[in-house]
């Protein structure tokens, strides 16, 4: 799928066209990142605990867009800045000795950066002059996992971040571009750290967001 959906927008954003317009601009979101996750503590290869954990998360992006016809735009969507995606504790009690027991807190920590998004808006123009349009796009991203666990050595993960995006919005063209409303939803293929004692935490991660755009077309 993602594959098939990264094609169509490669393909899209280079065909030639005298129609083609372009546009620059930035977006404003605010984010609803949900996260199921869950940690394998005692090391015997089962889910000891699963927690669903919502964070909210207000960020800008910059995009550039190009019109391919009337009823068609590709687009590419950059966030300049690191966010915390994910973050959770859960208390553990590990025996370091035959009879001695440790209780602490385990914790965990996702921050992504260099957020991409390649994306492709059909679009259908409405009676009052607004367009509506929907959202399929290829998302790609850096995630630095930090796991500290009570019976083991603390540890820090870097992997790629890909999900697919679907969304639906409102464009309204003015004197100097255009201005969008759009919510959106991202589905995020699960990130997962395992620490020196094999203790694997897997978060599975979505978000929801309602985002504002201003943009200048040229």
């Amino acid at each position: 799928m993602k594959k098939l959906v990264l094609s169509i927008i490669f393909l899209l954003g280079f065909s030639t066209t005298v129609y083609a317009t372009g546009s620059a601009g930035f977006t404003i979101s605010s984010a609803d990142v949900k996260s199921t996750v869950k940690d394998d503590i005692d090391s015997n290869g089962t889910t000891n605990t699963t927690k669903n954990i919502s964070n909210e998360v207000t960020f800008a992006s910059i995009f550039f867009e190009k019109a391919v016809n009337d009823n068609l735009s590709v687009g590419i969507d950059f966030i300049p800045f690191e966010a915390e995606f994910e973050s959770r504790s859960t208390t553990q009690t590990s025996r370091t000795t035959g009879t001695t027991d440790t209780s602490g807190t385990n914790k965990g920590t996702a921050d992504v950066s260099n957020h991409l998004t390649l994306y492709l808006q059909p679009t259908k123009e409405l009676d009052n002059g607004s367009k509506l349009f929907a959202t399929l796009g290829y998302v790609k991203a850096d995630v630095e996992s930090l796991v500290q666990s009570v019976s083991s050595t603390d540890k820090t993960v870097e992997q790629s971040l890909d999900g697919i995006k679907l969304g639906l919005g409102l464009k309204k063209e003015t004197g100097f571009g255009f201005v969008k409303l759009e919510y959106s939803e991202t589905d995020y293929d699960d990130i997962s750290a395992t620490t020196s004692n094999n203790t694997k935490v897997t978060a599975d991660i979505d978000t929801s967001i309602l985002a504002l755009s201003v943009a200048k077309s040229f």
